[in-house]
């Protein structure tokens, strides 16, 4: 491929009629004035969403004069009110003190490894883990950060590649992109087995922002084209590390794609219904990691559970969730294991209402030549509520990924004749190249309706790709009216894919 994306490659109404409408709002404490994030905002039974990281919700549902809006968090006084009286406004909730009389033991002075063990031994009792049918909205987050962008220019023998055009190509990059992914589906299954049924989705699709670089690397293309003879190669290396790629490979190699603008309705078509299928395969395999990593389950990153004998428990205190006292346990490593959180588990049956986790160090990193890369972000949330039956159900889960990249090495490009004996060299490119980028992945999902399913039901059901598939390259503030999702924060709204042109 061209020598710019091999550098890319490396890095990167009357209530009276009973109309659905909108109820929207923000969630903040009292006494602080910040904002709650992850409350829980009821409003049927079993139905509900959760407030975004900066407070925020809103749902579309049918609701009576005299129906319920619960609103509770962790450590909070529940907040109630009646549907006629709701206003799109600022929520405020009284932060909540819990006094030891108030809690309910079953045994007393029980340690953080005590409760922990209590936690694994109700573990099937507590989890419905019997197939169901779930509604459920997902987001995708990847925000991508360069910090350093560096082609230094140590040797050319062709004018036009200089350090002026290396300049040029490292001003263009975008330091900071985004792209968001969204879809509304049903689950059917289990934390073992699962199928997907996507009814909705949007794709806020950022192209990593390279028109500007497209437009030099045509350049750099040209350069490379008028330049290397038919009866050469190249010669590519970088530091000890070399390949090797004859002229007509080159050529061949830079055919590009054609632009949307070139190609017939037939190919957009299928590019279309191409993207759409990649999409709702991407949306299976995440959403079966994410309950595939449900804290009790066995060999997985988030290890504290299935080796708690590396962590230090200790009990914190107590706090509101629901209408359940729960404990605050803190863990942390003491035999160099990878992360340190919190977990709020019910004073009465020791289910697992919250859990809240992150890395305490890197967990994987290389280096090598100049090459670096680290794993160094690894951190999440899982919130489960009760339903009908009295099980524990997952109402929402979040997890954070990000990795850095760094790249400090020469890069030599060498013209050689293939057919002149002795010292064949033509051309040469010497570069010295600096790279150091970042990378960060949020995965967000909303559970909010939940249904028993037969064996037979899940047997016979066959999932298709046919959905509602729109790719934006502005946030469409309209795309999920009537449907309940995770209300969007500040940078998604804020979202645009940048296209501009090079001056």
């Amino acid at each position: 491929m061209r020598l710019l994306f091999v550098l890319a490659i490396l890095i990167i109404a009357p209530v009276s009629t009973v109309i659905a409408q909108q109820y929207t709002a923000r969630v903040l404490d009292e006494k602080s004035r910040e904002a709650i994030p992850f409350a829980t905002v009821q409003y049927a039974a079993h139905k509900g969403v959760i407030t975004n990281e900066e407070g925020k919700f809103a749902f579309t549902a049918k609701l009576e004069e005299t129906d319920t809006i619960k609103i509770s968090s962790l450590g909070y006084e529940a907040f109630e009110t009646v549907a006629l009286h709701f206003k799109d406004s600022v929520i405020f909730l009284k932060p909540q003190s819990i006094k030891l009389s108030d809690v309910f033991l079953s045994n007393k002075n029980l340690s953080g490894e005590e409760i922990m063990e209590q936690v694994k031994s109700n573990i099937s009792n507590n989890y419905n883990l019997n197939l169901t049918q779930k509604r459920f909205f997902f987001r995708e987050s990847q925000i991508n950060k360069i910090r350093q962008f560096d082609l230094k220019v140590e040797e050319s023998t062709i004018p036009e590649l200089n350090q002026e055009l290396m300049n040029k190509i490292t001003s263009s990059i975008p330091r900071v992109t985004d792209s968001y992914k969204e879809v509304l589906g049903d689950f059917y299954g289990n934390y073992d087995t699962q199928k997907i049924q996507l009814i909705k989705a949007a794709n806020l699709h950022n192209p990593q922002n390279l028109a500007d670089l497209k437009e030099l690397s045509g350049k750099l293309e040209n350069i490379f084209q008028q330049n290397i003879k038919s009866n050469s190669f190249l010669k590519i290396k970088s530091g000890i590390v070399g390949v090797k790629v004859d002229a007509e490979e080159f050529a061949e190699d830079m055919k590009e794609e054609k632009p949307d603008s070139e190609k017939s309705a037939d190919e957009l078509q299928k590019a279309r219904f191409q993207k759409q299928k990649d999409l709702g395969t991407f949306a299976d395999s995440r959403i079966e990691r994410l309950l595939q990593n449900i804290f009790w389950k066995e060999d997985i990153t988030l290890d504290f559970f299935e080796k708690s004998r590396k962590y230090n428990f200790k009990l914190e205190g107590y706090a509101q969730m629901e209408d359940a006292v729960v404990y605050i346990i803190s863990f942390e490593p003491k035999r160099g294991a990878d992360f340190k959180g919190k977990i709020y588990v019910n004073t009465v049956d020791y289910g697992v209402y919250r859990l809240e986790y992150e890395n305490v160090k890197p967990l994987k990193k290389f280096r090598l030549f100049g090459i670096s890369t680290l794993e160094d972000v690894y951190r999440g949330m899982m919130i489960f509520s009760k339903d009908e039956t009295g099980k524990y159900q997952p109402k929402y889960i979040e997890q954070e990924q990000g990795e850095s990249f760094g790249i400090e090495r020469p890069l030599k490009v060498i013209e050689k004749n293939k057919f002149v004996a002795g010292r064949r060299k033509q051309n040469e490119l010497d570069l010295d190249i600096k790279i150091h980028s970042g990378q960060l992945r949020k995965y967000q999902m909303l559970v909010y309706e939940n249904r028993p399913l037969t064996a037979k039901d899940f047997e016979g059901l066959k999932p298709t790709s046919n959905f509602e598939y729109e790719t934006f390259k502005t946030y469409n503030a309209g795309f999920w009216d009537g449907y309940d999702i995770i209300e969007p924060n500040a940078a998604i709204k804020a979202f645009t894919a940048l296209e501009q042109s090079l001056q």
